[in-house]
């Protein structure tokens, strides 16, 4: 298992590494709650799922999600706080930190490809000094595939 997580890390890291800057996630002008959904990027679908918490006493909430092979997915972070930028890090299921936002201007999108399926922590979090009694969201979107890519049923 720890064999695999490290794999998927360093394809992970090698792949984001290898793709132009531009095709990154950029600083949005309104990621609020109400927003959110809206910053997905074009020709991504929802996973569904509604990923939204308020913040602990340390500022920070964490959604459990599984990130399958082969796919790429785009993640947005959300809250109506103004004052303080949020803090998205993706770690995999033995803490291995894959994405840390606060390396890329704290942009609130960005666009993640597993090579093999990792499940996975998504942490928001919020760098202030007294506890924010605040609700935050994650939107899920995973690439639709091409429709010259999908399989005729049989």
């Amino acid at each position: 298992m720890m064999r695999m997580a490290h794999k998927a890390f360093w394809i992970l890291l090698l792949t984001g590494l290898s793709l132009p800057a531009h095709s990154f996630g950029q600083k949005e002008p309104n990621n609020s709650l109400k927003q959110c959904a809206s910053l997905m990027s074009e020709g991504y679908v929802s996973d569904g799922q509604t990923y939204k918490a308020r913040l602990n006493k340390n500022n920070r909430a964490r959604f459990h999600t599984i990130f399958y092979a082969d796919n790429r997915y785009c993640l947005v972070a959300c809250s109506n706080i103004e004052d303080s930028p949020l803090i998205m890090k993706v770690y995999d299921s033995e803490r291995n930190l894959l994405f840390d936002n606060t390396r890329h201007g704290y942009t609130p999108k960005w666009h993640l490809d597993f090579a093999s399926t990792v499940s996975c922590v998504v942490e928001i979090q919020v760098d202030a000094q007294e506890h924010i009694d605040e609700l935050v969201k994650l939107v899920i979107g995973f690439k639709k595939p091409h429709p010259t890519q999908q399989v005729p049923e049989q």
